[in-house]
């Protein structure tokens, strides 16, 4: 059987996001006296494809439901207040996962009108250790939610 668009279109998000994941790791595995002071700066950009690619599945969803994409200022936001409203999304979600999620898009906030350069290490190495854990938690509940949405497709 042939998977629905909505889901060949979520499964590529997903892989994107794993191979975020996996630069994330190799990234923060540099060691201090190794690091190079853009380290910080693909770090951040590493830690702002997460919230990118979780907004982008949460459209996609959106609009295989035939719902209104939020735009404007509070887009952002209204994407992820969506998501961890949704009962079998991001509703399933820990508080602990939840309260990172927000970090995520503050993260993404600052840096996408901020400068690289303005970010350093300190800042940087907390979200970009949890990046693979995110990542796999993200992707585990989309999966849950294709399986529950589509229970005929591999």
């Amino acid at each position: 059987m042939t998977q629905p668009k909505i889901v060949r279109e979520i499964e590529h998000e997903l892989r994107q996001l794993e191979r975020v994941a996996e630069i994330a790791i190799c990234l923060s595995q540099v060691s201090e006296s190794e690091r190079q002071p853009w380290d910080s700066a693909a770090a951040s950009k590493y830690i702002s494809d997460v919230f990118l690619g979780l907004e982008n599945l949460c459209k996609r969803r959106m609009r295989s439901l035939g719902k209104t994409v939020p735009v404007g200022a509070d887009s952002h936001s209204a994407l992820l207040n969506d998501f961890l409203q949704t009962e079998n999304l991001g509703g399933q979600l820990s508080d602990d996962v939840k309260v990172r999620l927000k970090k995520y898009l503050r993260f993404r906030h600052r840096f996408s009108h901020g400068y690289g350069f303005e970010v350093s290490w300190e800042i940087a190495e907390e979200p970009l250790r949890l990046l693979p854990d995110t990542v796999a938690i993200i992707a585990d509940v989309w999966r849950h939610w294709i399986k529950g949405q589509y229970p005929d497709t591999e």
